[in-house]
């Protein structure tokens, strides 16, 4: 009996933090909706500047929710009955690494960020009308938001960021049609060179928590001893 429960203990512990983690997961989704909100306030060359940025953005939702799930089944694999029978050494410094790994891809996707972000200004800074400086472009610059920030980590600061920086856009004063042209294209690239970033970083993390839940498997499981 008293067997029986501590090995509901241990379950009770491993699901618990589990999901907390998944909790904390969710938050970085909420950078999302909060943009969808904040670009329905700009209008004019200010709505395209804007839902230009967003589109980038608004992009990365789908590597963020694939890494989330990932994560998720790495997380869910802790809670077997061989894994726990180990006791919740092996399972802590499983989550601690899953933890880190979460963190490097925050890392890695605001890279993605700062690419698109300087690929963005050049564009702007070639617009004649604008006469942009760095300085004023950092005003209402929505990719920026993510500059040395972390979503896996603090998006909350993310969240700040765009709301106060869309708002800064109305201020943005027109430009040609000619320039409107060349910035239509020039996104449209500079979405696509984001994608690949984020996928390959996405890739990277996903190899990752595939080697940890080998790990779980070869030492917590102790499958690996099995086999000698």
């Amino acid at each position: 009996m008293k067997t029986l429960i501590n090995t509901l203990s241990v379950f009770l512990i491993l699901v618990s933090a589990s999901s907390l983690v998944q909790a904390e997961r969710e938050d970085p989704l909420q950078v999302f909706p909060q943009l969808k909100r904040s670009r329905r306030i700009v209008a004019g060359f200010a709505s395209f500047l804007a839902a230009s940025q967003s589109d980038v953005i608004l992009s990365e939702e789908s590597f963020i929710r694939t890494s989330i799930s990932d994560e998720s089944a790495l997380l869910k694999e802790l809670t077997g009955d061989d894994v726990q029978a180990s006791g919740p050494q092996c399972t802590q410094f499983v989550r601690q690494s899953s933890n880190v790994l979460m963190s490097l891809a925050g890392i890695a996707y605001s890279n993605c960020f700062n690419d698109a972000d300087d690929q963005v200004f050049n564009e702007l800074s070639k617009i004649s009308e604008l006469q942009l400086t760095r300085e004023q472009y950092e005003q209402f610059n929505l990719l920026g938001a993510f500059r040395g920030e972390n979503i896996f980590v603090d998006p909350s600061q993310i969240r700040d960021k765009l709301l106060a920086r869309s708002q800064a856009l109305v201020n943005i004063p027109t430009v040609s049609s000619e320039s409107l042209d060349a910035l239509r294209v020039a996104f449209g690239e500079i979405r696509t060179n984001f994608q690949s970033c984020m996928a390959a970083a996405q890739a990277r993390l996903a190899d990752n928590l595939k080697f940890a839940s080998q790990q779980v498997r070869a030492i917590c499981a102790r499958e690996a001893s099995k086999q000698i």
